[in-house]
């Protein structure tokens, strides 16, 4: 009986910061990458990675092995960890499908971590605007516009049918693009 009230707990949503991956440890793996050399600044507009994309709804096995090596490449892609578990999933690999979700989730939580984003005090933390999607996407929030204040970029959304400004700390991306150009 303690099993299934534990399992309804979890399920009910009242132990789940205490399965969630801690935030700093990806953290730690986001902000390393950012510093990388040859770090991609916009992982999003790379053919490679549109190409993967492309090959997920046609054949899973395929997405598959080319998820792997771009995660190797690019291993702050949320979406494509995300991708990766379902596609673990579809080819009966539940165990590797738990993995990539513990890594979407991960990355979740470390750009989210105890911020709301509503303003510039509880902005999100991101290493590149991709990111700033990616978290619009997690909260199905619509992007309906897109302004820079300062190092600050501001995404008026639309989630729910509640039009709102998400603020995300952009110093990093902002840093690493003024030190690529000044090359």
């Amino acid at each position: 009986m303690k099993k299934i009230a534990l399992l309804a707990l979890v399920l009910a949503g009242g132990a789940a910061h205490a399965a969630m991956p801690d935030g700093a440890e990806f953290t730690r793996l986001r902000l390393e990458y950012a510093r990388a050399p040859g770090a991609l600044l916009s992982w999003v507009a790379s053919d490679e990675r549109k190409a993967l994309l492309e090959s997920y709804p046609v054949d899973k096995r395929r997405f598959a092995e080319a998820g792997a090596t771009w995660l190797a490449k690019c291993p702050v892609d949320a979406k494509v960890q995300l991708m990766m578990a379902a596609a673990m999933s579809d080819l009966g690999r539940p165990r590797d499908a738990i993995g990539y979700r513990y890594q979407y989730y991960g990355l979740m939580r470390s750009i989210i971590g105890d911020c709301d984003g509503a303003s510039k005090a509880s902005a999100f933390r991101v290493i590149s605007v991709d990111e700033e999607y990616t978290v619009c996407n997690f909260l199905g929030a619509d992007v309906l516009g897109q302004r820079l204040e300062g190092t600050f970029d501001v995404l008026s959304v639309e989630a729910r049918g509640e039009k709102k400004e998400l603020f995300f700390d952009a110093s990093i991306p902002l840093k690493a693009a003024g030190e690529r150009l000044a090359k």
